[in-house]
């Protein structure tokens, strides 16, 4: 995590609590190497919000059509 939160504006302690809730949301894991935590991204948790985020634009995206299509007929 040091790497990691040497390069950001925020503490390390802000960076564990982050780091702790994207791993609660499946988005990665960590394993210890002595007393190093080491992060990695969840590809099956992230695969997960993709497929989400991609639902949501294409449901957006049908919506904002369909409204468009409508607005040109009246």
């Amino acid at each position: 995590m040091g790497e990691l939160a040497g390069d950001l504006p925020v503490s390390r302690p802000a960076v564990s609590q982050h780091l702790r809730v994207l791993e609660g949301a499946r988005l990665v894991t960590h394993r210890k190497n002595g007393t190093r935590h080491l992060y990695e991204l969840d590809s099956a948790g992230v695969a997960v919000l993709r497929d989400w985020v991609d639902g949501f634009w294409n449901e957006a995206l049908a919506r904002f059509k369909a409204a468009a299509e409508t607005k040109g007929e009246a």
